[in-house]
């Protein structure tokens, strides 16, 4: 594809947002891959499996997965406009929201298990086994996996301009919609509806639950007097900070674009699917940072530097330290 044809397809005016994205998935492919996959090595030949080995070798799977395929993005946004068959468009788009989606549910996931691990110990004990994690995995690769099936129904590429680019279309004629419903209202609605539910399942309740958790585990350690009491705090609002910021932009531009939707009614926006391929971009750090987070805010950071890093990252996934003191404190107090 030439620079002219390039610059044709792609607004002029925001050009720069352009080679900013692409250097952001550039970034995040090679560093979130290599971290990535070091989990997935970890988790699979070096370490016992565990609960705690469970989640992380699925949220390690979904962000290596959605990371390994980021040439594939960056090599659409090189070429400015979609160059591939619109099968290619609803399979691509459908895959990046399996994983979008996995990745949050894992981290709502692990953040339950720790809260209950934490309030709930010997309880915890008793009925937290490797099978039931396998089990819950598996419902929220299904569960994702659901949430594709508009990404496969309405998912679709279109020209403009001599352009192509990959959009969603919901002005698909039903002659049962016809008769009540304006294909044009017909659009709006759906439109409204991916974007109610992305906002909602995708950012808000994930934020709110893994802040609830974030705050309970907090509490319940500052009344214990528990001695990994800060180093807990730092990563919880970590995982929380991090969370938002990478993946707030996106949720912006899903709510800016169904804004501009409504004003113009224009169902190819050229200079929006570049926004919304930035805002991705950010997202995709968070893919990036998850196998850090554990590594980086643990306890004695300059000894765990200075470590290998399988030796940091087992015992960053070690689970039985937390949950020991807290059984061994709730026996103990049942015996006075």
């Amino acid at each position: 594809m030439t620079a002219a044809s390039d610059s044709k397809c792609q607004p002029e005016e925001v050009g720069y947002l352009r080679h900013l994205t692409i250097t952001v998935l550039c970034v995040s492919c090679v560093i979130g891959s290599v971290a990535n996959g070091l989990v997935l090595w970890m988790t699979v030949f070096r370490m016992p499996r565990t609960v705690t080995t469970v989640w992380f070798l699925n949220l390690a799977l979904a962000d290596f997965a959605v990371l390994l395929s980021l040439p594939f993005s960056i090599y659409i946004l090189i070429v400015g406009e979609w160059p591939f068959h619109r099968w290619v468009c609803k399979l691509y788009q459908a895959f990046l929201n399996l994983t979008f989606f996995t990745s949050i549910c894992l981290l709502v996931l692990i953040s339950v298990d720790r809260c209950i691990s934490v309030l709930y110990p010997i309880w915890t004990r008793n009925h937290r086994t490797v099978r039931r994690a396998k089990w819950l995995a598996a419902s929220v690769w299904l569960l994702a996996a659901l949430t594709c099936v508009p990404y496969l129904i309405f998912r679709t590429t279109g020209a403009q301009k001599n352009c192509t680019y990959c959009y969603f279309n919901f002005s698909v004629e039903n002659g049962a919609l016809e008769a009540t419903l304006t294909l044009e209202q017909v659009a709006l609605g759906g439109r409204v509806a991916m974007t109610v539910t992305h906002l909602l399942l995708g950012f808000l309740l994930p934020l709110v639950v893994i802040g609830i958790c974030a705050h309970l585990i907090r509490a319940n350690f500052q009344q214990q007097g528990w001695i990994r009491v800060n180093w807990m705090k730092r990563l919880l609002l970590m995982l929380v900070t991090t969370f938002f910021v990478c993946w707030f932009p996106f949720t912006v531009a899903l709510c800016v674009q169904l804004w501009r939707f409504v004003k113009s009614r224009d169902t190819i926006d050229p200079q929006m699917l570049l926004f919304l391929w930035a805002a991705f971009s950010l997202g995709c750090l968070n893919s990036c940072l998850n196998p850090f987070l554990y590594v980086l805010t643990g306890r004695d950071f300059k000894k765990k530097f200075l470590q290998s890093i399988p030796s940091a990252l087992a015992r960053a996934f070690g689970e039985e330290d937390v949950l020991s003191q807290q059984v061994s404190k709730v026996e103990d107090a049942g015996k006075r």
